[in-house]
């Protein structure tokens, strides 16, 4: 089962799990910006199971009872880690953004909304235009902390993967996404289960 965890959660995340080609940046978009509110706390209990980066500048918590995933030869050297939840229905990846001078660009005239647009549009070009922007880009501020948020699916009407991006003190670049999960058949939490599972996650976050 875990193994085939680690394929969906790939799949689900082929922007990220693919080798990384150069991001061509699009046209500027019309589309509505919301400016979003998180919660200073999680809403559900959390574990004392630390995600942390490579290099120490960013660190989260996992939801109790999430475990994580061996990933190893299973995924691009982006992915800094996968962790479940006990029914195998939600995932949580933390990855890395690559630097590169269309991303600078980007970071340097829109901040997270920018960083957000460039993590979508390598998901884009990377899945051959399957995945669809779901809603609008959102900020969102938790005390000095900023993210860029966005949710996407795979396919019209597909499962909702939330994401959020931000840079680290280092200047480094990371998306956290939940990823929701069919292997092990039982029904995926509702739509308000995952955003509270995901605000909570991102309350945790510290960089």
């Amino acid at each position: 089962m875990r193994r085939r965890a680690i394929s969906i959660v790939v799949m689900a995340l082929l922007g990220i799990t693919l080798p990384s080609c150069l991001f061509v940046k699009a046209p500027q978009q019309t589309d509505d910006v919301q400016h979003v509110a998180l919660s200073p706390q999680p809403q559900i209990d959390m574990s004392d199971e630390l995600v942390r980066t490579r290099a120490g500048d960013l660190i989260a918590l996992l939801p109790k009872g999430w475990v994580f995933l061996d990933a190893k030869g299973e995924a691009s050297a982006d992915i800094v880690s996968i962790a479940v939840n006990p029914e195998y229905t939600l995932s949580m990846v933390l990855s890395s953004i690559q630097h590169g001078e269309s991303t600078r660009e980007m970071t340097e005239e829109e901040g997270m909304l920018g960083l957000a647009r460039v993590a979508y549009q390598k998901h884009v070009r990377k899945s051959a235009g399957a995945v669809k922007l779901i809603g609008t880009y959102r900020t969102a501020e938790l005390g000095p902390r900023r993210f860029g948020l966005y949710d996407f699916s795979m396919a019209a009407g597909g499962l909702r993967t939330r994401a959020a991006v931000c840079t680290s003190t280092l200047g480094n670049h990371y998306e956290i996404a939940l990823v929701p999960l069919t292997v092990s058949g039982k029904d995926v939490p509702d739509n308000a289960t995952q955003d509270t599972v995901f605000r909570s996650i991102l309350a945790t976050v510290q960089y």
